[in-house]
């Protein structure tokens, strides 16, 4: 509703002619009558008459009402908003479970995993022939090949690396007194013990150290 709808509607629940209006305010007939036809509008300080003679603010005097489009864009935009927050709401409860599924997806295939290390840096006052280094026991909980890295050293003599399955069945062997290696190798599923010994040596005190990493 504009300006001249507003006053119409005043005047008349007033129960006002244009002529009676007209007179309150101090103006002629046609000046009322072109405000309520938009032929003219009230100045600033004639709204302020109008709307002390009405008791309401100027604020209201030129509020405008919506119309039935202004409404009906409103119900499209708060429907469409509802729409989008649901849309959300649905998208990201995919995404969690999506990403949850992963997870335990991820955590059943981490089973399968072999993460093996040994290592050590030590010095012997040998006696003996031969000296076992360290023995160590890792298990392969799927078959499939696994990647084995090795680096060891002895100052003195040789060392022998070795790794054999539960029914003493070898798998790998490493011989010499520097030894590096890096390859693949398939395993069974089932436990492995990884044996390290020295021997060959001339010295009374011997230094050695070794890395042994199988992993996936």
């Amino acid at each position: 509703m504009n300006i001249g709808e507003q006053i119409s509607r005043l005047r008349k629940q007033k129960g006002l002619s244009q002529d009676e209006f007209a007179n309150v305010l101090k103006v002629s007939r046609q000046t009322v009558s072109n405000w309520e036809n938009e032929k003219s509008y009230p100045d600033l300080e004639m709204l302020v008459k109008i709307s002390d003679y009405f008791e309401i603010s100027v604020d209201e005097l030129l509020k405008q009402k919506k119309t039935a489009g202004t409404e009906n864009y409103t119900k499209r935009k708060w429907r469409f908003e509802i729409l989008v927050t649901l849309l959300v709401v649905v998208i990201g409860s995919f995404m969690i479970l999506l990403v949850a599924g992963y997870l335990k997806m991820r955590s059943e295939f981490r089973k399968d995993d072999v993460n093996f290390t040994m290592s050590d840096s030590k010095t012997y006052q040998v006696s003996d022939p031969t000296i076992n280094v360290a023995n160590a026991y890792f298990t392969v909980p799927k078959s499939g090949h696994l990647d084995l890295e090795l680096d060891a050293q002895i100052d003195d003599g040789e060392l022998h690396v070795l790794i054999t399955d539960s029914n003493k069945q070898n798998w790998y062997q490493l011989d010499g007194q520097s030894l590096e290696d890096e390859q693949t190798l398939y395993f069974e599923k089932g436990s492995y013990i990884i044996q390290i010994d020295a021997d060959g040596y001339e010295e009374d005190v011997v230094s050695l150290e070794y890395c042994i990493e199988v992993k996936n």
